[in-house]
C-alpha cells in the first residue's frame, strides 16, 4: 500500500508539473475559447481572448466579442451609422477564422476593398462545424436583428448533408437541423440547448488542450501517422467529405438547399438586406492538379439552386484555379484545411468584386 500510494502521489506530481509548468510555459496547448448559448444560438463565451494553434503551422490570436463571437470589433452596435454600408458575413469555421489573426480574415479585407465606394463595416458570425441548416436558424435569431443591408452566406461542402445527418461533436444537436426523408422535406427540427457536459473541464485542461488541439491527437490522427494518411490517395475523399457517402444523398441534399436558400431569402428580405451566396473550391484537388473533382457536385447544386430563385452565387472554386496557375502558393496549410492567410486574401478580392458589381 505504501508502494502504491508512493506511485499515485508520483503521478498524480508529474501531471500537476505538466498541466501548470510543461504545457503551459514551455510547450504551451492551444487556447480555446468557451462555448455560451445565448438567445437560443450556440456560440462563444464573450469577453475571451488567446492564441489558436495548431501544430507548428498556426499561432493565431482571437478575441470573442460581446455579442460571442471572433471579430476584431469588441461589440457590434444595432443601431446604424448614416453613411456606412452593413454586410453580416454567416458560416462555419471559415468565417470564425480562428487559423488567422483576428484582423487578418477575408471579412476585414472586404470591409477594406469596398471601402472606396462607400464606407463599410462588416459582422462576423461563424461558429465551428455549423451545416446550412444552422445558418437559417443564427440568421433569424441573431443576424437579422443587426438590420444589414446584405448577408452573404459563406458555403462549405460538409455543410449539406450535415443539415440533416446528425454528426458526433460536443454542440451539434444545439444546430438547427432538417427533417428529410427520400427526398421529401418533413419540417425543421429545433436545435436541443447547449449546456457543458461533464468532460468539459478535462476538456479545457493545458494537457488536452496541448494534445487534443494544437497537435489533433485523435484516432484517426494515430493512424494517420502510424500508416500514412489515407485521405491524401483514397478517391472517396475531396474537400475534406466522404464523396461516397454525401453524394448519394444528392435528392435530399437539392431539397435540403432549396428549403435553405428559400428560408434565408425569406429572413434577408424581411430584415431590409439582400442575400448573397459563396461557396469555397476544392482546393485539395486545385494544389493536386486533378482537373476535376466529384465533390464539385455540391458547387453545382448550389448554382442550380440559386439560379432558381435568383440569388446571386459565387463559385471559389474558379477563383482558386485561376490563382494557384499564376501563383502556385497554398491556400491552406500543411495541417489544416483552412484557409491561410493567402487563401482568405484571394477569397476576399473575389467577394469584394462579387458584392461590388451591378446586379444583373
Amino acid at each position: 500500500m505504501l508502494n502504491l500510494g508512493l506511485a499515485v502521489a508520483s503521478a498524480l506530481f508529474f501531471l500537476a508539473i505538466c498541466e501548470f509548468f510543461v504545457f503551459r510555459i514551455v510547450l504551451p496547448g492551444s487556447d480555446v475559447p468557451r462555448n455560451a448559448l445565448i438567445n437560443d444560438v450556440v456560440r462563444y463565451a464573450p469577453g475571451q481572448t488567446g492564441v489558436w494553434r495548431v501544430r507548428d503551422d498556426i499561432a493565431a490570436p482571437f478575441s470573442i466579442n460581446a455579442q460571442g463571437w471572433n471579430s476584431p470589433l469588441a461589440d457590434y452596435a444595432t443601431e446604424r451609422r448614416p453613411g456606412v454600408s452593413r454586410i453580416a458575413f454567416v458560416g462555419d469555421s471559415f468565417v470564425e477564422a480562428l487559423q488567422v489573426p483576428v484582423s487578418m480574415s477575408f471579412v476585414e479585407d472586404v470591409a477594406q476593398a469596398m471601402s472606396g465606394e462607400r464606407p463599410v463595416e462588416t459582422y462576423r458570425f461563424g461558429i465551428s462545424g455549423a451545416p446550412l441548416s444552422q445558418y437559417v436558424h443564427m440568421v433569424e435569431r441573431e443576424v437579422a436583428r443587426f438590420r444589414p443591408d446584405r448577408i452573404v452566406v459563406v458555403l462549405v461542402h460538409n455543410d449539406f448533408d450535415e443539415s440533416f445527418v446528425l454528426r458526433p461533436g460536443r454542440y451539434t444537436s444545439s444546430f438547427l437541423k432538417f427533417n428529410i426523408t427520400n427526398g421529401r422535406f418533413l419540417g425543421e427540427l429545433p436545435p436541443q440547448p447547449w449546456r457543458p457536459g461533464a468532460l468539459e473541464f478535462l476538456r479545457r485542461t493545458a494537457i488536452a488542450r496541448y494534445f487534443l488541439y494544437r497537435w489533433q491527437v485523435r484516432p484517426q490522427t494515430l493512424a494517420d501517422f502510424f500508416l500514412g494518411p489515407a485521405r491524401a490517395s483514397d478517391p472517396r475523399y475531396a474537400a475534406n467529405i466522404d464523396v461516397s457517402e454525401v453524394l448519394p444523398r444528392e435528392a435530399d441534399i437539392r431539397v435540403a438547399t432549396h428549403h435553405a436558400f428559400a428560408r434565408l431569402s425569406a429572413l434577408a428580405s424581411s430584415a431590409g438586406a439582400s442575400l448573397h451566396l459563396v461557396m469555397d473550391g476544392d482546393r485539395g484537388a486545385i494544389q493536386a492538379g486533378v482537373v476535376s473533382s466529384p465533390a464539385l457536385v455540391l458547387n453545382a447544386i448550389v448554382a442550380d439552386t440559386a439560379r432558381a430563385q435568383g440569388l446571386p452565387f459565387l463559385d471559389l472554386h474558379p477563383v482558386f484555379a485561376a490563382d494557384w496557375a499564376k501563383q502556385q502558393k497554398r491556400f491552406d496549410f500543411p495541417s489544416d484545411a483552412h484557409w491561410n492567410a493567402h487563401g482568405h486574401q484571394v477569397a476576399a478580392r473575389a467577394i469584394a468584386q462579387f458584392l461590388l458589381a451591378p446586379p444583373p
